[in-house]
């Protein structure tokens, strides 16, 4: 190799080092922990959902360790690593909803009115990719996408105290109780995705040269459920989270 080759090479080598230890120093590392509340909400809000007869969003949080790399005054970009729960109870009165149910042996399906309740229960690990604007100090506006990753995947509930017209609006009516046997339950903890992305926003604030507070809410674009599943309207998750940051970095 001539001198000339090694020179460059050395050059090369030595201004790739002081790049990257100047984007080191710039970079802002943060520990994140909030509680989450939220659900699985349907894609159009309709009349089949006539009263929520109670809701339970369980105890939810979010822990992670995300980071900021500034790229000039006001624009950032921010990445980072979450674990994520995300769960809900909700108790519905509902008129025309279309479901399928397992009554004793009996598979059944069609068009429900009276009673559904409905528990899930998400465990994720979540990358977020955002874009970052700072109109003052000490507050960081965010927006980007999300992509996670469920390791738990639960849906589960029972239709009760109502009717179902099975096949269509004008089909055989079956009676459906309140009681283990007389109800219809579904598990439908199969039909979930086990990948999820969507939209992630936020806002930051931090009030400590150390600590801030932020606010975060997600919505999962692509369905709670494959592609291929039918059984119960579309439904997508939609969660906030409230929580405090500390500045490792």
């Amino acid at each position: 190799m001539s001198i000339n080759k090694i020179i460059t090479t050395i050059l090369l080598t030595a201004s790739i080092m002081c790049m990257n230890a100047t984007v080191l120093d710039s970079l802002k590392v943060d520990i994140r922990g909030g509680l989450v509340v939220g659900g699985t909400l349907p894609t159009h809000l309709n009349n089949k959902v006539r009263h929520i007869n109670n809701f339970d969003p369980g105890f939810n949080y979010s822990l992670g360790v995300e980071a900021t790399l500034p790229i000039n005054e006001r624009w950032s970009l921010h990445s980072g690593l979450r674990y994520e729960l995300g769960s809900m109870d909700v108790d519905s009165r509902v008129k025309n909803y279309d479901i399928e149910v397992v009554r004793g042996d009996e598979s059944l399906s069609g068009i429900f009115n009276g009673n559904v309740r409905i528990k899930s229960a998400q465990r994720r690990f979540t990358l977020p990719v955002q874009a970052v604007f700072t109109p003052w100090d000490k507050v960081q506006l965010r927006g980007g996408l999300f992509m996670g990753l469920l390791t738990q995947r639960r849906f589960w509930g029972w239709a009760y105290d109502g009717y179902l017209r099975e096949g269509s609006p004008i089909g055989p009516k079956i009676e459906m109780g309140t009681a283990p046997g007389e109800r219809g339950d579904f598990d439908f903890d199969t039909s979930m995705r086990k990948f999820q992305w969507g939209i992630d926003v936020g806002v930051d604030w931090q009030f400590h040269p150390k600590w801030g507070m932020f606010a975060e809410l997600t919505y999962g674009l692509n369905g709670l459920f494959k592609s291929n599943f039918h059984s119960v309207q579309p439904l997508h998750p939609m969660y906030g989270t409230l929580g405090f940051t500390y500045r490792i970095k």
